[in-house]
């Protein structure tokens, strides 16, 4: 998956304005914010193979750390903590924790049987990649969904549309663009991404206001 997860961030910040739109998107996504790093360290391994999967080119082979049920639990917990820490209300802590854990969630329903229990345990999968008018139908229902819910009865500028537009165009270009020519330019601009796609979030979202 890749616009669901931005759906889930969406549809949390709408429900716990005080979560905001940066961070909820950071909360969904942390498994794939974390997977880069764990790549260039080589403790985690993906290889780049067209047709292996009818979505995308990349075969995952080894990423427990990042993405295996177990550890995305703790990285929620972990996440959840931080929030604490700077004194997030326990609410948005929870839902934040809820989003991280959903990744393993999304992933199961689009990967192959490839995402891990926990390292070294069975790996599982419903396999929705093996259809691209499927997983079209699915992200995009989702991913409309939520920007209509998150939008309803807001005057949003065009950073907020911009920021809908960008996730859109990079999720077309990983679909339909072609293969990356090596793992580090799978990682590099992620690790860019996804710090941007925070701050922009935030920054759209606006800081939250009370109730009058």
């Amino acid at each position: 998956m890749f616009l669901a997860h931005f759906a889930a961030g969406l549809t949390a910040s709408r429900v716990e304005p005080r979560l905001r739109l940066g961070t909820a998107f950071l909360a969904a996504q942390l498994p794939d914010a974390l997977w880069p790093y764990l790549l260039l360290a080589g403790a985690e391994r993906v290889v780049i193979a067209p047709g292996d999967t009818a979505v995308t080119p990349l075969r995952f082979e080894h990423y427990p750390w990042s993405h295996s049920l177990l550890c995305v639990l703790l990285w929620s917990a972990a996440f959840a903590g931080v929030l604490l820490l700077r004194r997030a209300s326990g609410r948005t802590a929870l839902l934040a924790a809820g989003l991280v854990s959903s990744h393993w969630l999304l992933d199961f329903a689009s990967h192959r049987p490839d995402v891990p229990l926990y390292p070294g345990g069975p790996r599982l999968g419903l396999g929705m990649w093996d259809s691209v008018p499927l997983t079209m139908i699915v992200e995009w229902s989702l991913f409309a969904g939520a920007v209509a819910f998150y939008a309803r009865g807001r005057r949003l500028g065009p950073g907020f549309w911009s920021l809908v537009a960008l996730l859109a165009v990079a999720y077309l270009s990983a679909v339909f663009g072609p293969p990356p020519p090596s793992v580090a330019a799978v990682a590099l601009p992620m690790i860019a991404l996804v710090p941007l796609l925070w701050w922009w979030g935030n920054r759209v979202s606006g800081p939250w206001q009370p109730p009058a």
